[in-house]
């Protein structure tokens, strides 16, 4: 009778730490992920940045042409 409680147990602890590495592969790719979508809104948001400046920019030049007529 202790030999069977003995092998559930042993089953139980090989069966709980070989799903280990399933989990930790799954959390880093989750990480990786999250990390790449902010890089792309950043890069996205300083080239919106970027294009609002040039418009802004070229106003001015517009503006500064016309007072000078």
């Amino acid at each position: 009778m202790i030999y069977k409680y003995l092998f559930i147990l042993l089953i139980t602890l090989t069966a709980g730490c070989s799903s280990g590495n399933d989990e930790t592969t799954t959390e880093a790719t989750t990480k990786e992920h999250f990390a790449s979508d902010q890089k792309r809104a950043l890069d996205k948001a300083k080239t919106v940045e970027q294009l609002l400046q040039d418009g802004a920019d070229q106003r001015q030049r517009d503006m500064d042409e016309q007072t000078k007529r």
